[in-house]
């Protein structure tokens, strides 16, 4: 057994570590050099790539360059420009810092750098391989860098052979490259692969026309601007109407103090912000920025760089919750009228045909005020806002509109205008005041038709009293309770035997909902009040419906907290709301028209699905071919 088992590894093998936790993939590589590009300065920066990344990355940008010495030393390991002490990692204003990217990207390919600065007559060309300089000269070239990458992971094999497709692959690439330009409007971004141009973005005048340019004229006419300011901590950015949704989170992108980052409690803030307005499993689309004190915030958490820790991270959660909930809750100021969505996967059915309903009570003659339910709007102006970082400002939506054509991306078709040929999509109709407009009749006792400037509306009735009755309910509760109306004489409910000791269990919860009830007998409740807001008519079987949808266990009403009540109130507002097949009166729906432009977040039930939809007069008088 040899006399010493602990040595140090040699430089080589140390780098080529280090690389590995730095350089996951060619993603990785792309995203350090593009960071290094906007720290120096680049007010455009183009990249290109060969073969997924593998066979060549190239990225070039018309920064500020350095000089040989810089050049050489810059592919040192832990040699930066942005940092001098332990103290300057405390307050990082830069997205790289550490000094081990282009170290680590030198160390496991064939590398060569050709840099220039503005000052200086001649560039220089530095070439290494594996982390070892190979050759240094002078170059003619413009003022800025341009680094080439090949042959990455070429001497880490088994890095190599876990790397993905190349389609796999270069759609990482053009991911990350993606989220960058977004969060830098203010340069021009360029992106090929093997000859082909992904992304061809122009230099924008706000983070609306980036989003714009990156995912065409459909999505970004849906997105609505958002903008809390509170002591230390700042959230603005853009955030999709309630009326626009998609199967996966892809479309929800973080940035703190300019800096890409993926962290779980953010995108938990902007999920619960759309709770009760898009459906369960759906996710919005999002565009959030986060300023803060960079002493608040940790960077230096994971070598590459896209994790944080904040330092009150509750508030912060607070603040990004209701920049974006304070949005959503009036989008009569320029979000647009719903378009036709499939609702199969709603989590709120269309309840059947029935004569029995609870809701009699709430549809009642009342007058037609002002909108005084709605709740204040954040800024939207287009104020510029100072980047922590120190360069151009960010700008939430332009100043005026922007009538340059920008290139649309050949890939990454979230837009589906792009996919079937559809041009730029022209601002859509605000959402109205539903009870100003024309009551044209009921459509299978189901449908409220309304005659709009702009077309036909139809409304959902069952949804529509849903999202009046959710809020109802979910305000008395908060202000100390749901209101019980007392029976005129108390009334039997009889319990499945099987279910009954769950349901004694939950009679606390079920009395904060509103029921007056106690245990008679093992497998019997007494009645003796109902939720007010329904009245006490056929609160038997609001009740019985309440505690079948309990589910099979007792968990159904028990623990979860506020996110476990209001799945109770979408519950008992679903099961007392006005159903499909109800005949209403002309007075009661001018009732609800003017009930539902009293509430909050009024465009889609508690479950998300849409109070509304419209069909445009163009569409109705294309279908006639006039």
């Amino acid at each position: 057994m040899p006399e010493h088992i602990v040595h140090i590894l040699p430089e080589q093998v140390a780098s080529q570590i280090a690389a590995g936790e730095v350089v996951e993939r060619p993603a990785s590589a792309v995203k350090e050099l593009i960071e290094n590009s906007l720290d120096a300065g680049a007010r455009s920066v183009s990249v290109e790539i060969l073969g997924g990344g593998s066979a060549l990355i190239a990225v070039a940008d018309d920064g500020s360059g350095m000089t040989r010495a810089d050049a050489i030393l810059s592919l040192r390991r832990h040699a930066t420009s942005k940092i001098r002490s332990a103290a300057d990692l405390s307050a990082i204003r830069t997205l790289g810092f550490r000094g081990e990217a282009l170290a680590s990207i030198a160390s496991v390919s064939h590398l060569r750098m050709q840099t220039r600065r503005t000052a200086d007559e001649h560039g220089v060309e530095v070439a290494a391989e594996a982390g070892n300089i190979e050759d240094t000269r002078t170059c003619a070239m413009a003022a800025g860098t341009r680094i080439e990458v090949r042959r990455l992971f070429f001497n880490t094999p088994a890095r190599l052979k876990f790397l993905k497709t190349l389609a796999t692959e270069q759609g990482a690439i053009a991911e990350a490259f993606q989220r960058i330009a977004l969060a830098n409007h203010h340069v021009a971004f360029h992106l090929t692969a093997d000859g082909r141009t992904i992304f061809d973005l122009p230099r924008a005048n706000s983070a609306l026309e980036r989003f714009r340019q990156a995912f065409g004229p459909r999505i970004a006419s849906r997105m609505l601007a958002f903008d809390l300011d509170r002591p230390g901590i700042r959230a603005q950015g853009l955030a999709a109407t309630s009326q626009e949704s998609f199967a996966t989170g892809r479309m929800i992108f973080t940035f703190v103090n300019g800096r890409s980052v993926r962290d779980r409690m953010l995108i938990r803030a902007i999920e619960q912000a759309y709770q009760t307005l898009i459906p369960r499993g759906r996710h919005p689309a999002a565009l959030l920025f986060v300023a803060m004190r960079h002493e608040d915030v940790d960077v230096n958490v994971h070598p590459m760089k896209t994790e944080v820790r904040f330092r009150n991270g509750g508030a912060v959660f607070d603040v990004v919750y209701h920049a974006i909930r304070d949005r959503l809750a009036d989008q009569t100021e320029n979000a647009p009228v719903a378009t036709l969505v499939d609702t199969s996967a709603a989590g709120c059915e269309a309840p059947a045909p029935s004569t029995d309903d609870a809701a009699t009570g709430l549809i009642t003659t009342a007058s037609m005020g002002e909108d005084a339910g709605a709740g204040q709007s954040a800024n939207a102006s287009g104020d510029s806002v100072a980047n922590p970082r120190g360069d151009a400002p960010l700008r939430l939506v332009p100043d005026a509109p922007n009538q340059a054509a920008f290139q649309r991306p050949l890939s990454l078709a979230y837009d589906r205008d792009a996919r079937s040929g559809g041009g730029a999509a022209h601002p859509p109709a605000p959402i109205p005041m539903y009870s100003r407009l024309r009551v044209i009749g009921q459509i299978f006792a189901g449908y409220i038709a309304l005659e709009t400037e702009e077309g036909l509306l139809l409304i959902d009735q069952h949804a529509a009293h849903e999202r009046v009755t959710f809020e109802k309910l979910r305000r008395e509760l908060r202000d100390g309770g749901i209101r019980t109306q007392a029976m005129l004489a108390p009334v039997s409910v009889e319990l499945n035997p099987a279910r009954a000791s769950q349901v004694h269990g939950a009679l606390s919860e079920l009395r904060a909902m509103g029921f007056d009830v106690e245990p008679f007998g093992p497998t019997t409740l007494l009645l003796k009040g109902a939720p007010a807001v329904f009245g006490p008519e056929g609160g038997a079987k609001l009740l019985a419906d309440m505690i079948e949808s309990m589910g099979d266990n007792e968990s159904g009403f028990r623990g979860g907290g506020e996110a476990a009540f209001e799945n109770w109130l979408k519950q008992l507002a679903c099961h007392g709301s006005v159903r499909v097949g109800r005949v209403l009166e002309l007075a009661e729906i001018h009732s609800l028209l003017a009930e539902l432009d009293r509430t909050e977040f009024k465009t889609n039930c508690p479950h998300g699905r849409p109070v509304h939809i419209q069909f445009g007069r163009g569409q109705i008088e294309r279908m006639f071919r006039r």
